[in-house]
């Protein structure tokens, strides 16, 4: 669901609902560490981390994996009955 919302440029992505329990009213957000801050300046230090770039270069990778790849991996998914040997 993340690698949805990081897929879309910025400017498609919703804006954020104001809650009053979050740091920041809830407008300041880290998509990739899931993180609230409470105001701009923090958020932006935040990106210069160490941990956010490391974080951003994780989820630029490949997707992982779906719940059909692992019913797959436990042989739990599609059939395989292998190749017809004769047409009727």
């Amino acid at each position: 669901m993340v690698y949805n919302e990081l897929a879309k440029p910025e400017v498609e992505r919703p804006s954020l609902p104001v809650d009053e329990d979050l740091p920041g009213m809830g407008q300041y957000y880290c998509l990739h560490c899931d993180r609230y801050f409470a105001n701009v300046s923090v958020r932006d230090e935040h990106f210069k981390t160490k941990r956010h770039r490391k974080r951003v270069k994780l989820m630029s990778g490949p997707a992982p994996h779906t719940q059909l790849d692992a019913e797959l991996a436990a042989g739990m998914g599609m059939p395989d009955n292998g190749p017809k040997l004769m047409a009727m």
